[in-house]
């Protein structure tokens, strides 16, 4: 057992069945007419799943940081479809964003709302590991780019997404939240340790794990909160483990132990890609905090600690995912409209 989670729960997240993936590039259906973001979409599993979503007809907003990254990521993409009938693919754009500033999340929110007015998918893939520091509000590196950066992002789509909802078929429309396998291996006792997050740790790797833990809280308080009258489902799950960016500041005797299990990213844009897809995901799902895994299934049984965060004391939980609801959106007070 780790940390009350069986050892197959742990084994099939490193080793998902061979073929098990719904959704790859060849058996994703057309996507054309539809609009997704995807954050981070210039590098590893973003830039697979940007790919793949290109392939399919849709169009692709790439929300990153440095222009030129994502200028020769559209390049690389596009250059890999020169052989194809272009009158099937879809368009990309990139927006800047830099998640280590709201105000810059705000910024490209409001470019984002001032080209479209629809929006199926938000992936909120980007995300960073084992670095110290503090983001331009304050914030710990950990909670503050990968749960409050995006927090605020879908808080400010949030319209756009409701209206698309309208008239998209039930629980299509949706925002897709990154956790891991650290969120069982390494998180605190109750995913999110509540009560220090203004004076949070030292260890890098309980910051980072936490806020693993605190995206799939988000996700599911989100679609508890809004999600019956938004039309908006916000799920989360742990994409795979991957040869990617986020591991280029973790400390070599963390990172190398890894390699032998470390994926390709496509294999990562595969689990999104059910994520934000698959019909056998619903708001209900949502609701109830279920979790995604690998190559796009159901986790088959997380840590109880967990499952109490995501219950309210009334029912019998310890309220931690609520609380950690509410800790995001009192950091983004003043970036709450777009």
């Amino acid at each position: 057992m780790f940390k009350g989670v069986g050892v197959w729960a742990i084994w099939t997240q490193f080793f998902p069945p061979s073929g098990s993936a719904i959704f790859t590039e060849k058996t994703t259906p057309s996507q054309a007419g539809k609009v997704f973001i995807v954050t981070g979409g210039s590098s590893g599993i973003g830039f697979e799943l940007s790919k793949i979503l290109y392939g399919a007809g849709a169009k692709v907003y790439i929300l990153t940081r440095t222009k030129f990254n994502a200028e020769e990521a559209i390049k690389s993409i596009q250059e890999s479809f020169k052989d194809m009938d272009r009158a099937g693919l879809g368009t990309l754009e990139f927006i800047h964003m830099d998640l280590e500033d709201l105000a810059s999340v705000q910024s490209a929110a409001k470019e984002f709302a001032s080209k479209e007015s629809r929006l199926d998918v938000l992936f909120n893939n980007a995300g960073v590991a084992s670095m110290r520091g503090k983001t331009k509000q304050g914030l710990e590196y950990h909670y503050g780019i990968n749960s409050v950066g995006h927090f605020l992002l879908e808080k400010l789509l949030k319209p756009i997404l409701a209206s698309t909802a309208k008239s998209a078929p039930p629980s299509s429309v949706r925002v897709v939240w990154p956790a891991s396998i650290l969120v069982e291996m390494l998180a605190p006792n109750g995913g999110v340790p509540v009560d220090t997050l203004d004076t949070p740790s030292d260890d890098i790797n309980e910051n980072y794990s936490a806020s693993k833990a605190g995206n799939w809280f988000v996700a599911s308080e989100f679609s508890k909160r809004s999600g019956k009258q938004t039309g908006v489902v916000s799920i989360a799950g742990n994409p795979g483990s991957y040869l990617s960016n986020v591991w280029r500041s973790t400390p070599w005797y963390l990172y190398y132990p890894y390699i032998p299990l470390l994926r390709k990213p496509i294999y990562g844009a595969y689990t999104y890609l059910w994520m934000g897809l698959s019909e056998d995901i619903t708001l209900d799902d949502a609701i109830a905090g279920r979790y995604a895994t690998c190559d796009g299934r159901w986790h088959p049984g997380q840590r109880k600690d967990l499952l109490l965060a995501l219950k309210g004391k009334g029912e019998g939980g310890t309220g931690q995912a609520a609380a950690y609801f509410d800790w995001c959106e009192s950091k983004i007070a003043l970036f709450s409209e777009p």
